[in-house]
């Protein structure tokens, strides 16, 4: 996951110095996916830390905190973003065909789902 985005910076910094000197107008919908310590998270035994431990890693909670860096990082070169949660509750947890509706509706140019359930 860290070289995927890495690899997304590194095009979207090349667009902003070869050629787009106005980024404003380009669209990224951004899905931190999941949301909330339910049933569809993945939470992982990390030492010290029990396996479902609220202090231990959640998969939820790693794909937030990617996503919100991403969008600063984003808007910092010009893009427009918009995120499908910035908060880490159940409610937050919605379908993908819902989310996928949002960016579609926010007429999104392109759409980023991130998780990180590989353990």
């Amino acid at each position: 996951m860290k070289k995927l985005l890495f690899s997304l910076f590194i095009a979207l910094t090349a667009v902003a110095f070869v050629g787009a000197k106005d980024l404003s107008g380009v669209k990224i919908y951004i899905n931190p996916g999941h949301g909330g310590h339910d049933s569809d998270d993945r939470p992982m035994h990390i030492y010290p830390f029990a396996s479902g431990d609220p202090n231990s890693f959640w998969e939820s909670n790693s794909n937030l905190d990617k996503g919100l860096r991403l969008d600063t990082m984003l808007r910092e070169l010009g893009f427009q973003t918009k995120l499908s949660r910035v908060t880490n509750t159940e409610e937050d947890d919605r379908s993908l065909s819902a989310i996928v509706a949002e960016a579609d509706a926010w007429n999104s140019d392109f759409m980023l789902s991130i998780h990180s359930n590989a353990g």
